[in-house]
């Protein structure tokens, strides 16, 4: 059970993977900044957000929900003036990132809702499973991405970590995260070959296939089980939400009923992921 995927396909499965990271992030942003009151934070995150979402209609036709992967590699192209077009357009998405990244970084009323807030311990961490932003926010220097799959074995990067443990750290690892996307980006357009975009294959899968992916929210895990047929005799996913529940309740312990919502907010929840 295997397909090999064209080199193209997988650093444009990178360039859309960051993509919807820096909109993750950027939304995730929007809504910190609504739950500590800071009204015009929250439309700043959000406005920069639509510029990528603009990106995501203007080369798969979606915006959120935009479906381009396949078995054996993806289902559209992004030609090479779109790629320079987009290289461009990031340069003044990073300025106006760094803009807004500032004040949540340095801002008294936002660090007085986040530092020290919802202390979540390297051990405790790594002890009670937590993933992505959460775990690197506890020091815990892990990221799926280096394991390679797609075209990440091709890229420079390192994981973005924290020593703080706390909200403040949370916020730190993602708006730091902002800047690698798009520096991931950048390498991708430089590298990406020309081919192919998806490998031809035949017939239903068959024997089992075990995949782990670096999500916005963290590592998620993919579990399939092929039998030959149009009909899977196993599948299974766990998501980032659903791992991070249990740092999530370790955060909340004797904490000010004040910060309930913007602890809540530090997994960047996804709940109808986990209520599957």
């Amino acid at each position: 059970m295997g397909i090999e995927v064209p080199d193209r396909a997988k650093y444009l499965r990178v360039i859309w993977g960051e993509m919807s990271r820096i909109h993750s992030h950027l939304l995730w942003l929007g809504l910190l900044a609504d739950a500590f009151g800071f009204e015009s934070l929250f439309m700043q995150s959000w406005r920069l957000r639509e510029k990528i979402l603009d990106m995501f209609e203007l080369t798969t036709g979606g915006r959120v929900i935009f479906s381009v992967v396949k078995i054996g590699g993806v289902r559209r192209d992004i030609d090479a003036d779109t790629l320079k077009t987009f290289d461009g357009m990031f340069k003044d998405i990073e300025k106006e990132i760094r803009e807004i990244a500032h004040i949540f970084l340095e801002d008294m009323s936002v660090l007085s809702r986040l530092k020290g807030v919802g202390i979540l311990t390297k051990q405790l961490a790594h002890d009670l499973g937590a993933v992505g932003p959460m775990m690197r926010a506890s020091g815990i220097s892990f990221d799926t991405r280096k394991l390679g799959y797609a075209a990440y074995g091709n890229l420079d990067f390192e994981p973005i970590t924290s020593d703080e443990c706390d909200s403040y750290a949370r916020t730190d690892v993602r708006i730091h995260e902002l800047f690698q996307s798009i520096d991931l980006i950048r390498q991708s357009i430089a590298k990406i070959p020309e081919g192919e975009i998806a490998a031809a294959f035949k017939g239903n899968p068959s024997g089992e296939f075990f995949m782990r992916v670096e999500q916005p929210r963290g590592e998620a895990v993919y579990y399939v089980k092929g039998n030959g047929t149009k009909f899977l005799d196993r599948m299974r996913v766990r998501t980032p939400t659903f791992a991070n529940i249990p740092a999530l309740l370790e955060t909340l312990k004797d904490c000010q009923l004040a910060d309930v919502p913007i602890l809540i907010l530090t997994i960047d929840p996804c709940i109808s992921c986990t209520e599957r």
